[in-house]
C-alpha cells in the first residue's frame, strides 16, 4: 500500500509540473480542419544567466509516424539570433506517437527580449499538416 502512495504522490507532481508549464505557454490553439493535429502549444520562460528556454507541446488525433516541431525560431529584440531544426536538434521530433513535446533553451543576454517562431508537424503514411505559433516575449535575467 505504501509504495502505491508513492506512485500516486510522484504521478501528482508529474501532472503539476506539466501544468504549471502549460501556464507560461501561449494558449493552446486547436488545429481545426486538420486531419492529423489535434492541438498544439508553445511558450517561452526566462531562467538564469541569460538562458532562455522555449517549450512546446502538440497532440495528434492518433498515433503518428512522426510528431513534433520541424523549427524553432528565436528572436532577440525582434531579430532573428538562432534557428533549431530537427534535423540537427535531439528531441524536437517524436515517433509513432500521439502526443509529443520537448524543450530547447538557448543562451541569451540579460535584460534583452526574446520570443520564437515554433512550427509543429505531424505525419502519417506519407500524409502531413503542419501549424506555426509565436511565444510570449520574455526577457533575459540574471
Amino acid at each position: 500500500m505504501i509504495a502505491n502512495k508513492g506512485k500516486v504522490f510522484r504521478m501528482v507532481v508529474i501532472a503539476l509540473s506539466v501544468i504549471y508549464c502549460f501556464c507560461t505557454f501561449v494558449p493552446i490553439a486547436s488545429a481545426e480542419g486538420s486531419n492529423y493535429i489535434h492541438s498544439f502549444a508553445a511558450g517561452m520562460t526566462a531562467g538564469s544567466n541569460g538562458n532562455v528556454t522555449v517549450s512546446f507541446q502538440v497532440t495528434c488525433v492518433s498515433t503518428m509516424d512522426e510528431i513534433g516541431s520541424t523549427k524553432i525560431e528565436i528572436y532577440e529584440n525582434g531579430s532573428l539570433v538562432k534557428t533549431y531544426l530537427s534535423t540537427n536538434t535531439t528531441g524536437m521530433m517524436g515517433y509513432n506517437k500521439v502526443s509529443h513535446g520537448n524543450t530547447v533553451t538557448y543562451a541569451g543576454t540579460v535584460g534583452k527580449t526574446y520570443d520564437a517562431h515554433v512550427v509543429f508537424k505531424a505525419g502519417k503514411n506519407g500524409g502531413w499538416d503542419n501549424r506555426s505559433l509565436d511565444t510570449n516575449k520574455v526577457t533575459a535575467k540574471n
